[in-house]
This record gives C-alpha cells, structure tokens and sequence, in this order.
C-alpha cells in the first residue's frame, strides 16, 4: 500500500501547468518571492486536503480492512474515472493539464528585456546603489500568487487514490503522516525542482528549466493521459479484486 501511494502521488506529480506558473515566477522580479508564494499556496492545499481526505476516510470506515466493499467500490470508481480522463484528454484541445481538462498554458520567459521609461532609461532608481522600490501593486501581489497555487493545486483523482492506500494501510498516526508528507513532496515536485535550481545553480537554471519546460509543454498531455491510462487500470483492477474477495 505505501509504494503504490508513493508511486500515484509521483504520478500526480507530472503537472506541465505548475511548472509553467514556478518559471514564470522565477524569470521575472521579484522572482524568488513570488516563486516562494506561489510554493506556500500548493504546499498549503495539497497538505490540508490531504490530512482531510485521510480523515474522513478513516472516519467514515471506508478502508480496505474495515469495509471491504465500499472500499472496493471507490477504487473501481476512481479508476473508471481516471480512465474517462484520460479519454477526455486524448480528444480535447492540446494544453497543459491536470488530470482534467486542461487550461492553456501561458509561454514562459524567464529572461525578458528590461523595461524602459519613455525617454529610454531602466524603470528603478537612476544610482544602482539606491534601494529600488516596490511598486504597490507588486508588493501586495504575492497574496494573489498564494491564492493561485490553492487554485491550481487542487487535489487530482491520482492523489486522492495515493491518500486512499494510505488509509487502507492503516498504520500509525505518525508513519501515515509521515507517508502524507512523503506523498505531498512528490506531488509538489514540479514546483519545488525549479526553486531548488534557481537557488543553488542561478546561473544555468534559466536555460535548463526552458528548454524543459518546453519539452514538457510538448510532450506533457501525452504523459498525463499514460499516466492516467495506468493509475486507471491499476484502481480498477484492485478495486475489482477487493470487492470479489
């Protein structure tokens, strides 16, 4: 139970549109504020939701040990709808998405040119030694990249199922959170891999973190809609075991 909660969070993981948001929060300044306030809102949703879904879980009965056919029906409910998804996704428009119909995704660049004032000067104070001023708008807006990253991390059908196995488990308070935590961190990877670059390797992670991005925005729908396929099928077949047993 605890590698296939591992395995569908990495799944879960796989999200073009995050990484699209983090880069352009990183390329622009002040990046790594922003960045961090985009990392505070998913960290935030993904953590509390998941502590919510694993409660109400565990409240309610629903697990493998204690009701085995609602449990088993679950599974069979999450797969078919994963497979569904997946279907959708395959038809629908080519986007970044989220185990749903995607949204399209904005093009990222991480080094834009500077902005000028109208008689050709940089915006920001004349004598680089002088502190530059946050606009006001600016300076309040990482509440908005906060609200953002709860909106746009909001728990998909293969974290859900990760959270699932973890109650079936039914370990320890202490072992599950830590497994939640463990499952969040996965999740999160998209967002927290650029971070993580920009702040040890400033100077190559532009480049790196384009052309990958790049090549997720290719390749990415093709990746969630496998992704899906496989997280299908496997809570489908265990749900279908579970509720023959």
């Amino acid at each position: 139970m605890a590698t296939s909660a591992l395995f569908l969070a990495l799944a879960a993981g796989v999200y073009p549109l995050g990484l699209a948001i983090v880069l352009r929060y990183l390329g622009e300044p002040p990046s790594i504020r922003h960045a961090f306030a985009y990392l505070a809102g998913t960290a935030s949703i993904t953590l509390g939701a998941g502590v919510a879904i694993l409660v109400t879980l565990r409240g309610s009965g629903l697990t493998e040990r204690s009701r085995p056919t609602p449990s088993g029906g679950i599974e069979v409910f999450l797969g078919v709808a994963l497979l569904y998804v997946a279907f959708r996704l395959n038809r629908g428009p080519r986007s970044a998405t989220r185990d749903g119909p995607g949204r399209p995704d904005e093009s990222v660049r991480p080094h834009e040119p500077e902005r000028t004032d109208d008689i050709g000067h940089p915006d920001g104070p004349e004598h680089p030694d002088e502190p530059r001023k946050v606009p006001e708008g600016i300076r309040h807006s990482t509440r908005r990249v906060f609200l953002l990253g709860l909106i746009t991390y909001l728990p998909s059908l293969l974290y859900v199922s990760a959270i699932k196995n973890i109650a079936d488990a039914h370990m320890g308070n202490a072992t599950s959170a830590l497994l939640l935590v463990l499952c969040a961190v996965l999740v999160l990877q998209m967002v927290e891999i650029p971070i993580i670059l920009r702040l040890v390797a400033p100077r190559r992670t532009g480049a790196i973190l384009t052309s990958y991005n790049s090549w997720m925005h290719r390749h990415g729908r093709s990746i969630v809609i496998i992704l899906a396929v496989a997280g299908g099928i496997y809570l489908l077949l265990t749900g279908v075991m579970t509720l023959l047993d």
